[in-house]
């Protein structure tokens, strides 16, 4: 084919659509209006967010090593190739766009995803109720003057509206016609970006590269093919073929006369055969004697034919035994399908069990290993597959726990470190406020069923339900301390660990309500 493609899309994406017009015979030009570099960025707590959202794959290609504590949380593309990238850097897919990003934040919206993560580009546009973090950059590439005459008359792929947009800058700046050139943009946005007065224009009916090289096939084909003029070419010189020689003269066949005369001869030939025939007949097939003698005279043999048996007719049929009979191989085809329902519900059953138990364990191996202050490992991606699609917060807030441990020694030794700042306030505290404090303590009314309120008390109260496990009880007797301010960072480390053990009684109770997701291939039915 003889349409000429021009790819405007940054390394290494140009690459990519480059072989796939290739591969169709297309004549594609490279002319990269942006060359992508990575932004210095900072992960955010991965609990604040129901989902990320990708428009681009350049934001995996180079989102770096901060994409690692964003992989918990379920990952929504805005086309194919997208999806396959953020599956190649470890994010489970849950949705994929198939039109724009508007429509993809609504779907996603409506599945139940309403704070979303947006890792995208410096330049980008922004979407209403959408938190975006900004991860690469797209740096403009010097573009030479007459560099876009390939695209005169040819196809160009626009993959985003900030590329339509230069696009346009520059055919203007070159004084090209825009009617002299076609494009395919990614989305009916990108189009809309490049603005009006082109030849001809088509939006791919998905966000995918595959979509906008179909697309320019299809273009390339409608278009007309060139013909060369034979008005100006030079006629070549006709050959004289030679000279034939003269046909001799047709051969005359025999008149009508004598035809008449050979049909007439025919037929009195057949009369005289007939009249012969008939003379001679008797002599040629005598009568037959009659069938009780012989030739000789005597007695013809006779034929004696075989005795044959009678046969018994068949007894009729009863038709109560066949009812009856009717009736029994009813029952036990009945009976096959029963025990075959059986069968099939109690596999169901039994496999739903072992999907639970199988969710339990990965939960208790979680529990224990965190109480134990250890990493995850492999239980980390179990808990992903098992339990992400369902309990997305839970699964984040468990590897978030898993990475920064909080143990019951933790607790302990920190308590005892900061036990001098709750029970006298603080060193921040004035010497009136300790006195007064001090006073005040002298004389403690309570009632005789509830707990002294005193900060010894209280903290004596606190070590005894970290010997128990009773963490959470035991941060409400340090948050009502007088010096309870002066030792955040204990009380933060206790809620960490609140919060981890809800996360992982979140995860058990899911597994034994069957909302784990089960994992386990279908077996193949033979045959199949």
């Amino acid at each position: 084919m003889s349409a000429r493609v021009v790819v405007l899309r940054p390394e290494p994406g140009n690459a990519a659509t480059m072989a796939k017009l290739a591969a169709q015979g297309l004549t594609a030009f490279r002319l990269p209006l942006f060359a992508v570099r990575p932004l210095a960025w900072t992960p955010p707590d991965p609990a604040a967010f129901d989902a990320v959202l990708f428009t681009s794959a350049n934001a995996l290609r180079q989102g770096g090593e901060g994409l690692a504590a964003l992989r918990v949380l379920p990952a929504l593309a805005v086309g194919a190739e997208t999806a396959a990238a953020a599956q190649a850097a470890g994010f489970t897919v849950t949705l994929t766009g198939t039109r724009d990003v508007a429509n993809l934040v609504a779907n996603a919206r409506a599945s139940g995803h309403a704070r979303l993560l947006h890792l995208a580009g410096r330049e980008h546009v922004a979407l209403a109720g959408v938190t975006t973090l900004p991860v690469y950059a797209g740096e403009p590439v010097e573009v030479p003057a007459n560099a876009l005459g390939p695209a005169i008359g040819g196809i160009v792929l626009l993959h985003s509206a900030r590329a339509a947009r230069r696009f346009a800058e520059l055919v203007d700046r070159d004084g090209i016609a825009r009617g002299t050139i076609g494009f395919v943009a990614i989305s009916p946005a990108v189009a809309q970006a490049a603005g009006q007065g082109w030849a001809w224009h088509d939006a791919a009916p998905s966000p995918d590269d595959e979509a906008m090289v179909a697309l320019a096939m299809a273009r390339a084909i409608d278009r007309p093919s060139g013909h060369a003029d034979k008005a100006g070419m030079d006629e070549e010189p006709t050959i004289a073929a030679p000279p034939l020689p003269p046909e001799p003269p047709p051969r005359r066949g025999m008149g009508w006369r004598v035809w008449t005369i050979l049909i007439v001869l025919a037929f009195l030939a057949g009369l005289g055969a007939m009249a012969y025939a008939a003379k001679q007949w008797a002599q040629w097939f005598p009568p037959a004697q009659p069938a009780s003698q012989s030739a000789d005279g005597g007695t013809a043999p006779q034929v004696l034919a075989p005795s044959i048996a009678p046969v018994s007719p068949a007894p009729p049929a009863d038709l109560g035994t066949l009812a009856t009979r009717e009736d029994q191989l009813a029952a036990q085809l009945a009976n096959l399908e029963a025990r075959s329902a059986a069968v099939s519900s109690a596999a169901s059953q039994a496999q739903g069990y072992a999907t639970r138990a199988e969710g339990l364990m990965i939960a208790f191996a979680a529990r224990r290993a965190i109480d134990r202050g250890l990493g995850l490992g492999y239980i980390e991606g179990q808990l992903r597959n098992r339990f992400g699609p369902t309990q997305p917060r839970a699964v984040a807030t468990v590897l978030a726990a898993a990475r920064n441990p909080v143990t019951i020694e933790d607790l302990r030794s920190g308590l005892d470190a900061v036990a001098p700042q709750l029970a006298n306030g603080g060193a921040g505290q004035g010497w009136w406020a300790s006195f007064s404090r001090s006073i005040g303590q002298l004389v403690v009314v309570h009632k005789a069923d509830t707990p002294s309120p005193l900060p010894a008390d209280r903290l004596t109260r606190a070590r005894r339900m970290l010997e128990a496990g009773q963490v959470e009880p035991a941060l409400a007797e340090v948050t009502r301390m007088p010096g309870a301010g002066a030792t955040q960072g204990w009380i933060g480390a206790a809620r960490h660990y609140v919060e981890a053990r809800h996360a992982l009684d979140a995860l058990e109770t899911a597994a034994v309500q069957g909302q784990a997701a089960d994992t386990t291939p279908s077996p193949t039915p033979p045959g199949g």
